[in-house]
């Protein structure tokens, strides 16, 4: 298990997204963004050049792997939202990200010594380099000697 002292600012973590086909946007899409860059793909290709994932379905993508790989075993309390959340390219069927976290902040409660937040930057870059996606994270992890395990 990692604790909040296990991180320290400029810590990197690299991960990577598993590509989305076609069928996968548009499904994601027909539930919960059914807009036509997402849907029709003769609309998304004339503007785009082919069919565009949803900003949605790219922000749980990046936070995927993160999450498995990573988060999975951190003494996680729990998110604290989200800020500066960008979607700054589209996404592209069959488009693995390279996505990469980098600790900006580790910070003890003053008030609950048992915790604290880590601040976290979130960015996803496509195959040719491009930033596509970034967020600030803040999450509230525990201490290590709150751990009764």
């Amino acid at each position: 298990m990692r604790y909040l002292e296990d991180f320290s600012p400029g810590q990197v973590y690299r991960f990577r997204s598993a590509p989305m086909s076609a069928d996968s946007i548009k499904a994601f899409a027909k539930e919960w963004d059914p807009q036509r860059l997402h849907t029709d793909e003769d609309y998304a290709t004339a503007i785009h050049g082919s069919l565009i994932a949803s900003g949605f379905q790219t922000m749980l993508e990046v936070f995927r792997p993160v999450m498995s790989e990573m988060m999975v075993d951190v003494a996680n309390i729990g998110g604290m939202g989200f800020d500066n959340l960008r979607w700054l390219r589209p996404v592209h069927p069959n488009e693995p990200l390279d996505v990469e976290l980098t600790v900006n902040s580790v910070t003890p409660s003053k008030s609950k010594p048992d915790r604290g937040v880590l601040h976290y930057t979130l960015s996803a870059r496509n195959p040719e380099g491009e930033v596509v996606f970034s967020t600030d994270t803040p999450v509230m992890i525990q201490r290590k000697q709150n751990d009764t395990n």
